[in-house]
């Protein structure tokens, strides 16, 4: 059997006989036993029982075809029955031939104008069944009603040219309720693959002209076929030999081909034989609807199999979806994809779970039934007891959610209790269970005490499971019922595969990643990430007009990260995960962002959930859209970014970074623009035509360079961080959800991380306010060191607090008891400076007292005083505190630091304004902006200046200088002489440094990119 063609191993034998299984020997073989497996019985006969009404699946010959036939036609009726078919030819518009009559049975002969020889072996045959409402009886039809009535698609069934194992064309019978028969030829009809063309040359690029580089790089620059003009191909078509050094080029290349037929195919093989072998990510590239041939489909196949398991994962979707672009069952994709589930247990699952989510598509359903019958046969009987064990599990928790859905508010609960009930049960028959969501989570059991649902739309459950790891936590998930989690997991997953691209390029922006994964339409699992709240509950603890204050998320992040080590990780973590964020969400034009779907980690990582709105679909607000600036970039996590509410140094590492990984992505346009562009016939709403493609696309901005990209998305950056928009959407955000707010979900205090008792810190022996220590950041002022003595502890723990949150101890404490049963708290409001050193020390002492007496309270006030005690005085500070606080002074001449990139091609000179730090001010934050000249200029013509920023010593500019016709050989005689100014409206622009930057070191070509030392010279302004 081994010696059959194409088999060389023991695999590829089992692939072949469960092909044959599944497809070639129906008659032979119970189908409906795996699918009843997979599916569950009632699901499955909701399938298949209504013919008229969803589908109808023909068992029969060696093709498959489906009718999708509307539930509301009634056919023994006998309406009009127009008759029409297609000839689908691909690369051409196809014939059309259209009859009709007023019976359900035709007999009609039907001959196309156009050779057999002339059709590529692809070509396809289409009929399509229409009905039109009949007139009343007795011919009483009102007056231009014929002209009213509508026809109607009732079913289609298309099938390939009846071309046998041996590409012999055959005469069959494809049912459609019906016949259509290929009548028998005197003569044997043979399509044979030609053999490639012995001749294809190829050239050097830069053998071309300098206008004929300069058009071929321009359409080589759009990265993807689907913008290609009629002249674009034309071009592509004629300069192919020059193009074969761009390996991504091919798929443009082929796209451009003019004709397809069977006389062409040797000059195309020989293109395809002759061009450097693709690598596993251009190759998927030729997967698309536009590339049917066989023998294309069969190399960009081969050229795929270098992929890795692992890698293999990321892209298995869209490899799921190209299955619909393939001619026959048994092809090389499905024969890779099945070989590839045979070596790992990871790719058996994830295909298993997709093939059974495309079930749905009415238009693939059959070919997707055979595939999973294929795999249930190929993985064992082991794997398939797992599979039937997750969905079971997924069966009965899509009845819960909708349970809990369907309930009233009131009742919810009771509701999930009594449906975990059954998933209890569940586990009592099955020891354990893997989760569709990552075949890794094993689990045992279900923990009914930590299940909850969320108050959103949806009401999605929140649970928890028992690992079956003695050692592991315990796997949380998202179950949600309601939603169509594919476009999640669709955006979850381009955001992996950047995230891979910048670790790939040795950038770690420090993304959260998790899992979403969809079981069925309108049902899906979603990771949870522990240890992160939503922004919202972040910022009402300051306050339901939190989301308009600049402190919320740094405070946060202070009081989980209180030592000073770890709060600069937490905001390293934030200044690279933000970022990361920026990029993926504009790209990907993420809508529908408030504060309730951007998360933060107590370790500083910062993260979106919920993609219910992309590729710019953006929610609306009568003709206004909801989300107005580029992607969420607020002024709290500038603050974070700053230290402060003016710009710092750190700012510029963010746009810096935000700059690297956008122009990282757009390297790779055509594998994110390949990877949409095949899920668009997967049914997602919002990606169905090459508009919502297009969105990504200008996102992108192939076309321009990286200089150009890198000052487009810092003037993005600022549009965000200057919109008013977002905040005011979180705001409104904040005001919709008051209602499903808990006072049990909110900290005791506002600093507090969380509840601290007697049990988890010990007994509190005596306090005592022992110093004031004068504190810079985030504010000027003063800290007081409370020391605290507790049983079983050896030695004292030092705790840091502010008078204002001494101040919010004593107001939780009045919302319990009356004023009678505190004490007096001291006063807030002093005449004088109240940053002073004597006011510091009066407080010290008045806070001492205060705290005594709540400590020796009456029993009653003292329990509940001592619970929010131990939450104020929990440790957030190391034991040892630095005296003082100061900036160092800036030595004598020097006035900060500026970055430029400066490149020099074409006889042009670009010097990209990027950044200055540590300008120095008189006390007032100055206007800077910056101005140069290219020396020797004794008449001053080579001014060049940027913007001016606003109020900060450390601005951002990231603005392109350029000086035109400079000759390399006077490259190195030229020095750059930049200023930096104030900006004065009603005075003399104020000089704030200056440098001098010899070119003698600069090489052609290259990049030089460093920061330069600004200096103060004897004058003190200019103009």
């Amino acid at each position: 059997a081994c010696s059959l063609p194409g088999l060389s191993s023991t695999v590829d034998l089992l692939i072949y006989q469960t092909l044959c299984y599944a497809h070639d020997d129906l008659d032979h073989i119970d189908v409906d036993h795996y699918l009843l497996k997979v599916c569950g019985q009632a699901e499955f006969l909701q399938k298949i029982v209504l013919v008229y009404s969803v589908l109808v699946i023909h068992k029969q010959s060696t093709t498959t075809h489906y009718v999708s036939l509307p539930p509301f036609y009634d056919l023994p009726h006998t309406p009009l029955f127009p008759f029409s078919l297609f000839l689908y030819s691909p690369h051409s518009p196809p014939p059309t031939l259209f009859l009709s009559s007023h019976i359900s049975v035709f007999s009609y002969r039907v001959c196309f104008p156009i050779q057999i020889n002339q059709l590529p072996r692809e070509t396809q045959l289409t009929v399509t069944l229409y009905a039109s409402a009949l007139p009343p009886p007795g011919g009483a039809e009102e007056k231009g009603s014929k002209q009213r009535r509508s026809i109607e698609p009732l079913g289609w069934v298309t099938m390939p040219l009846p071309f046998d194992k041996k590409n012999r064309m055959k005469s069959f019978n494809p049912n459609l309720s019906g016949q259509v028969d290929f009548p028998t030829s005197s003569f044997e009809v043979l399509f044979s693959t030609p053999a490639p063309g012995e001749f294809c040359p190829q050239y050097d690029f830069s053998r071309l002209d300098q206008h004929s580089q300069r058009q071929l790089q321009d359409v080589l620059h759009k990265k993807s076929l689907f913008w290609l003009t009629p002249e674009d191909k034309r071009l592509l078509w004629e300069k192919r030999s020059f193009c074969q050094t761009e390996s991504g080029a091919l798929p443009l290349v082929l796209a451009s081909a003019p004709r397809w037929e069977w006389a062409c195919l040797p000059d195309i093989y020989a293109l395809l034989r002759q061009w450097a072998c693709l690598n596993h990510l251009d190759a998927l590239g030729l997967l698309h609807a536009t590339f049917p041939d066989q023998e294309l489909r069969r190399t960009a196949v081969q050229w795929m199999d270098s992929i890795s398991d692992p890698e293999l994962l990321d892209f298995l979707p869209q490899l799921v979806q190209a299955l619909k672009y393939e001619c026959y069952l048994d092809c090389p994709l499905v024969r890779f994809l099945l070989r590839r589930a045979i070596g790992d247990v990871r790719i058996a699952h994830y295909l298993f779970w997709l093939l059974k989510d495309n079930l749905q598509d009415s238009q693939f359903s059959g070919r997707y039934q055979h595939l999973l019958a294929a795999l249930l046969c190929c993985v064992g009987r082991g794997l398939r007891e797992e599979f039937d064990r997750q969905s079971w599990l997924v069966s009965i928790l899509a009845k819960v959610a909708q349970g809990v859905r369907d309930a009233s508010p009131s009742g919810r609960q009771t509701v999930l209790r009594e449906g975990l009930e059954e998933v209890k049960q569940f586990f009592s028959v099955n020891s354990s269970c893997r989760l569709p969501l990552n075949p890794g989570l094993l689990v045992k059991a279900i923990n009914i005490k930590l299940c909850s649902y969320f108050n959103s739309n949806a009401v999605p459950l929140k649970l928890s499971f028992q690992n079956m790891d003695p050692r592991g936590d315990n796997i949380n998930v998202i179950f949600k019922s309601g939603d169509d989690l594919r476009q999640d997991m669709l955006t979850l997953q381009i955001i992996r595969i950047m995230n891979k691209i910048w670790i790939q390029e040795g950038l770690d922006m420090r993304m959260v990643i998790f899992r979403c994964f969809s079981t069925g339409r309108g049902r899906g699992m979603v990771e949870m990430i522990p240890q992160a709240e939503t922004l919202r509950k972040i910022q009402g603890e300051h306050g339901v007009t939190g989301s308009f204050k600049d402190r919320p998320l740094a405070d946060w992040l202070q009081k989980h990260n209180p030592k000073e080590d770890e709060y600069e990780k937490a905001v390293e973590n934030f200044i690279y995960s933000c970022a990361g964020c920026c990029v993926a969400t504009y790209i990907l034009g993420i809508c529908d962002r408030h504060n309730d779907n951007i998360m933060l980690k107590t370790s500083g990582h910062m993260f979106h959930i919920d993609f219910g709105k992309f590729l710019g679909h953006a929610q609306m607000f009568g003709n206004i859209k909801r989300d107005r600036a580029p992607f969420v970039f607020t002024s709290d996590m500038a603050y974070v970014i700053n230290g402060g509410d003016k710009p710092s140094s750190r700012f510029h590492d963010f746009v810096d970074l935000c700059c690297e990984a956008y122009n990282l992505i757009r390297k790779h346009t055509h594998l994110f623009l390949n990877l949409l562009g095949l899920m668009l016939s997967c049914g997602i709403p919002e990606l169905s035509d090459l508009d919502d493609l297009k969105y990504v696309y200008d996102a992108l901005r192939p076309h321009e360079s990286e200089e150009d990209a890198t000052m487009y998305f810092t003037r993005l950056i600022e549009s965000s961080l200057g919109s008013v928009a977002t905040k005011l959407n979180f705001f409104i955000h904040n005001l919709a959800q008051m209602k499903f707010a808990s006072s049990e979900e909110r900290p005791v205090l506002s600093f507090a991380p969380r509840v601290y008792t007697l049990k988890t810190d010990g007994l509190i022996r005596n306090l005592f306010v022992c110093q004031h220590i004068r504190t810079y950041s985030p504010s000027k002022g003063y800290m007081f060191v409370v020391k605290v003595d507790r049983e079983g502890q050896q030695g004292s723990v030092l705790v840091q607090r502010s008078f204002e949150e001494f101040y919010e101890l004593h107001n939780k404490l009045r919302l319990i008891f009356p004023s009678s049963k505190l004490p007096s708290f001291p006063s807030r409001f002093l005449i004088g400076r109240s940053r002073g050193e004597a006011m510091a020390d009066r407080r010290k002492d008045e806070l001492n007292g205060y705290v005594w007496h709540l400590v020796h309270a009456a029993p009653e006030v003292a329990q509940v005083t001592l619970r929010n005690i131990f939450c104020f005085i929990h440790v957030l500070l190391s034991v040892s505190f630095p005296a003082e606080l100061c900036w160092p002074p800036v030595s004598g001449k020097v006035a900060g630091e500026v970055k430029l990139s400066i490149t020099y091609k074409s006889d042009k000179l670009f010097i990209m304004v990027m950044h200055i730090r540590g300008l120095v001010s008189d006390g007032t934050d100055p206007d800077p902006y910056v101005k140069l000249y290219l020396l020797p200029d004794p008449q001053k013509t080579s001014k060049r200046k940027t913007k001016a920023a606003r109020r900060t010593c450390n601005p951002t500019y990231n603005e392109m200088l350029v000086y035109d016709r400079i000759p390399r050989g006077d490259l190195q005689q030229r020095v750059i002489h930049l200023r930096v100014l104030g900006d004065g409206a009603f005075w003399e622009n104020t000089l704030l440094g200056q440098a001098f930057i010899p070119l003698k070191t600069l090489t052609p070509g290259q990049c030089w990119a460093d920061w330069h030392q600004l200096s103060m010279p004897s004058t003190e302004s200019a103009r």
